[in-house]
């Protein structure tokens, strides 16, 4: 006589699901939480209560968030699993590369009822991985040694000309400071889930934080009467004020020739060259259009643009937050790639911190 196999209950699974070591959650189209395992209430470090019930938005970081709720959306209309590797903050503050996994759960009509989410911690494999791409790239320790000689001395050029622009004049101290935590803010929401995200890495971020201050170096050659004048520039004004991002370029080509090959150099003379393009192919010196534009360059110009608005001048008042980030949508598709402007309005409430703390 065989024997029937044992009924298993709903409290039996979910205490089944308890045991799992992955983290296994629920979650509605509203972006609202469902049930969540003891695995998943431990990385974030909250109870149950705190998590179950609760907008997402609640229980992650802003920027986390915003990425989380476009990839619910998305299967959510594909009514498809999808596989995402994203980072994620755990109740440390520690970073970590999770595997995340949405499958939808669908009622007789074919409607999806709320997602079904499972998420692996893969950081260990990921460090490995990177290792061994360092490894690979270790071919010969000397050239190494002196690319590292070299980039030291590129960014002693940096900080002294920062210095120089903290001595001379405050308010171009402050929005250096500024610019450099908007690109980070900005390109890390494009790394977690973009067009760009292939494009983003760690050490993308790092040389933007610090290529971006070389943004405007081109206009230390431009007389400050067209600089500080207070009205409209003419024509021929204008068109010297242009010079400033091929000077910066040159300038920062010819201060270590050496580096031609560095990724940073290159990265610096690509921002300082063409911040002030354009999506729509209207912007200068070279009228490049879409991702003609380097992706540093454009990241820099959509902070860039902001902080003028936000910024006093000798020609105009300084905006809102709010009465600039109408602006910002304005020009999204024309003077902004619309992808970076997402990134962007997504994490506007961190944008305008960093501008407010100055």
């Amino acid at each position: 006589m065989t024997k029937s196999a044992p009924d298993i209950t709903p409290a039996t699974l979910e205490a089944l699901i308890d045991t799992l070591p992955m983290q296994v959650w629920q979650m509605s189209y509203s972006c609202i939480y469902g049930r969540v395992n003891a695995a998943h209430a431990e990385f974030l470090g909250k109870k149950r209560e705190e998590i179950e019930r609760q907008p997402i938005e609640s229980v992650l970081t802003q920027p986390e968030a915003a990425v989380a709720i476009t990839q619910i959306r998305n299967t959510f209309e594909t009514r498809c699993p999808s596989e995402n590797e994203i980072w994620r903050t755990d109740s440390c503050g520690k970073k970590c590369l999770l595997r995340v996994i949405m499958t939808p759960t669908l009622n007789a009509a074919g409607i999806v009822q709320f997602l079904s989410c499972t998420a692996e911690d893969i950081t260990e494999r990921w460090e490995a991985e990177q290792e061994i791409l360092l490894c690979r790239d270790r071919i010969d320790e000397q050239t190494a040694q002196k690319f590292g000689e070299s980039a030291d001395e590129l960014w002693g050029a940096v900080s002294s000309l920062v210095h120089m622009a903290q001595t001379q004049d405050a308010n171009a101290s402050l929005h250096l400071k500024r610019l450099r935590e908007s690109c980070r803010v900005v390109a890390s929401v494009l790394s977690f889930n973009s067009v760009y995200s292939h494009s983003v890495s760690y050490d993308f971020i790092h040389m933007l934080q610090q290529a971006c201050l070389l943004h405007d170096i081109g206009k230390a050659s431009i007389p400050d009467s067209i600089l500080l004048k207070p009205g409209k520039l003419t024509r021929e004004e204008f068109d010297e004020v242009k010079k400033h991002t091929l000077i910066g370029a040159e300038t920062i080509e010819q201060m270590l020739p050496q580096l031609q090959n560095c990724r940073i150099h290159q990265m610096a003379i690509d921002i300082a060259l063409s911040h002030h393009e354009r999506w729509d192919g209207k912007g200068y010196p070279n009228g490049l259009k879409g991702d003609e534009i380097p992706l540093s360059a454009q990241i820099v110009a959509v902070c860039d643009v902001y902080d003028a608005l936000r910024s006093e001048r000798p020609y105009k008042p300084a905006l809102s937050h709010e009465d600039s980030m109408l602006e910002m949508r304005r020009e999204c598709g024309t003077q902004f790639n619309p992808a970076l402007c997402d990134a962007f309005f997504h994490c506007a409430e961190e944008i305008r911190h960093i501008y407010e703390m100055g």
